[in-house]
């Protein structure tokens, strides 16, 4: 199973807990139009491919969510073309999930189940993507970024509402799964087991014969392996950058601006004066007048406080309208009325009766608009660039929706447009091994390779507000095998290697045959009279089995040493027909996990997790039951075809 299915799809929880914006995009908005209407059909934009109660999944519907599904596992494995990924499990995974997700959202509305409106708008709200730099819902990033994927508003919002609908009705399914201690013993026990045994490799080349292959069994043998070297597909992209500074000589504030915004902001421009003091707080005037009196006599704040029980306050340095809104008028007054080194009246606020000392006193004098005008031309020059890059791309747009080509655009804006060669969607050009994309194609290759051989141009942000692109895709090289004259060196390779290894699996078949017969490993080796690498040791548990796994780092014979019977040998072919494995068992030490705790406290809760994840699957088949699902077979059928490139 490909690397997509086995993320989207190991748990049937996490398939519908996971479904957010990120999710979304990955599969670029997996679904669409719900609502449109049309019968059991062939593969057109109106046939129903699957009806879920009332709701219905068209073929096209599915054909996108297919299509874009797989550019966005392309975009990881630039080696996976649409046929291996349908094949793979995607035509059925995507299939299952919409079905899955449209059954639940069917569900819950029969039984009076909703995501309101302003739930699903703070769901929206808070997707990075849609924010701006401020951290807040941006409509324009959320116009743009529906319309670089072509997804309708209405589409997104049933989305984001089927999966709210999942959120409440899938957790309490698998909620408290209970395993029995019976059932968990076995299976932690079976972690402690070890195994022993050896491993030899039976090398391909150690068979391969010096004798040129024939253009005839070369030919042969490329027309039977033509998916090995086939060439992912690849796309030439034309595109225009351009930024901010492109308004650095024609963008300048006027006079007027400037006046405006230094008197508009006048109050930040105005002297102002902080003091920087240290205060106490008691309950009574009294109080307040007596510790007053004993600071003035020579004694410090701090000795004073602490005579009265209390402790003394470093506020800092404070302006007087905060001081008031912290404290109260009367002590900003009282405050501001005593000068540097002083203590100041008691003064009263909700808290009690205020006596500081004023340590210093800061004054910035009045600014005036010569004074603040390069920092005023700056902030309105920045905002006046920010206003004229938003409305410049949105121009864009609106340009290429309506028709304009690439080219029209760029004239008109003095824009240089660039080509790049083929490429594959992680920008390496197979024809050029030291060819290096711009940075700038990082942002660019993943809109390229989403979008179809028609579509319109795209505006692209590179860097938020600063750097943009303008781009389309020139010219689109379907995945296929190159020419076998241009290949043809690595093509006798490996025919050469594969006859190696089609002996190299005789010599290892009569290996195991032995050895499971009782003949030592070695001897078997020595036997066949072919200078082979020697016999390998090897010692692990299940534990480590899984461990290894768990990081992807698991030897191929290590894993079938653990599904053999001992006392026995087994053959497994190495990658790329390097030979072949003879694996042998020698020994099996059983695990006993009676008194390992922590082991059964772990199983225990694995165990959980999957029992969880199988009462989730069930809750959802007896929804797609209740509701009803009606398959299209014919109509899935031609579009399965369709996707594989078969008639």
């Amino acid at each position: 199973m490909i690397s997509f299915f086995r993320k989207i799809f190991s748990s049937k929880l996490g398939l519908f807990l996971t479904m957010c914006f990120v999710g979304l995009i990955a599969i670029a908005f997996a679904s669409a139009d719900v609502t449109g209407s049309g019968a059991f059909g062939g593969v057109t934009s109106s046939g129903t491919a699957v009806k879920v109660g009332d709701s219905k999944i068209t073929t096209s519907d599915l054909n996108m969510s297919i299509n874009n599904a797989f550019r966005a596992e392309q975009r990881e494995n630039t080696g996976l073309d649409l046929k291996s990924f349908v094949e793979g499990g995607g035509f059925d995974g995507i299939l299952e999930r919409l079905i899955n997700s449209f059954s639940i959202a069917e569900f819950g509305d029969k039984y009076g189940m909703a995501a309101g409106k302003r739930l699903v708008d703070s769901e929206i709200a808070s997707i990075p993507s849609f924010q701006g730099a401020d951290g807040r819902f941006s409509e324009e990033n959320f116009r743009r970024a529906l319309q670089q994927q072509g997804i309708k508003e209405k589409q997104l919002r049933e989305d984001f509402s089927r999966n709210l609908i999942a959120d409440q009705l899938l957790p309490v399914s698998g909620f408290g799964a209970f395993v029995p201690q019976k059932l968990v013993m076995p299976y932690a026990s079976l972690l402690l087991e070890s195994r022993q045994g050896q491993v030899a490799i039976i090398p391909s080349a150690a068979f391969v014969e010096n004798v040129e292959p024939s253009d005839a069994a070369l030919s042969a043998y490329y027309s039977k392996n033509g998916s090995r070297y086939t060439i992912p597909e690849r796309r030439m992209i034309s595109y225009a950058l351009f930024s901010k500074d492109r308004f650095n000589e024609t963008i300048k504030p006027t006079e007027k601006e400037i006046q405006g915004k230094y008197n508009l902001d006048k109050a930040k421009y105005a002297a102002s004066e902080t003091r920087n003091i240290d205060q106490v707080i008691v309950p009574t005037q009294a109080a307040a007048k007596a510790l007053a009196d004993k600071i003035k006599s020579g004694t410090t704040i701090a000795a004073a406080a602490q005579s009265v029980g209390l402790s003394v306050a470093e506020v800092g340095s404070v302006s007087k309208s905060t001081l008031a809104n912290t404290a109260s008028q009367a002590v900003a007054d009282a405050v501001f009325a005593a000068p540097s080194g002083g203590i100041s009246a008691p003064a009263q606020s909700a808290l009690g009766w205020h006596i500081a000392i004023v340590k210093d006193i800061t004054s910035v004098p009045a600014q005036t608009l010569e004074q603040v005008r390069p920092a005023i031309i700056a902030e309105l020059t920045r905002d006046k660039v920010a206003d004229a890059m938003a409305e410049l791309t949105m121009e864009m747009e609106d340009e290429f929706a309506s028709g304009s080509t690439l080219e029209d655009v760029a004239k008109a804006e003095q824009l240089t447009i660039q080509a790049t060669p083929m490429l594959l969607a992680n920008g390496q050009n197979p024809e050029d091994p030291n060819y290096q994309p711009i940075p700038e194609m990082e942002r660019i290759l993943p809109i390229a390779f989403s979008l179809e051989e028609d579509s319109d141009p795209q505006v692209v942000e590179i860097i938020p507000g600063q750097q943009y692109a303008i781009m389309a895709v020139n010219q689109i090289a379907a995945a296929a095998p190159p020419p076998l004259k241009s290949i043809k060196q690595a093509v006798a390779r490996d025919y050469i290697l594969e006859q190696g290894s089609k002996k190299a699996k005789t010599v290892a078949d009569k290996i195991a045959k032995q050895v499971s017969s009782g003949v030592a490993l070695s001897k078997a080796l020595a036997d066949t009279n072919v200078r082979l690498p020697a016999v390998e040791s090897i010692n692990s548990t299940r534990a480590n089995l899984a461990t290894q796994s768990q990081k992807g780092q698991v030897p191929p014979p290590l894993t079938l040493m653990f599904s053999m019977a001992e006392g026995s040998a087994k053959t497994l072919k190495a990658p790329q027909n390097q030979g072949w494995f003879v694996v042998s068992l020698t020994n099996i030490d059983p695990g006993d996990a009676s008194d390992q705790t922590d082991l059964l406290k772990a199983t225990s809760t694995q165990f959980k997790n999957v029992f969880g994840n199988e009462y989730t699957d069930q809750f959802i088949n007896a929804m797609k039951a209740d509701v009803g699902v009606k398959k299209n077979d014919k109509a899935l059928t031609a579009l399965r075809n369709q996707l594989m490139g078969q008639q």
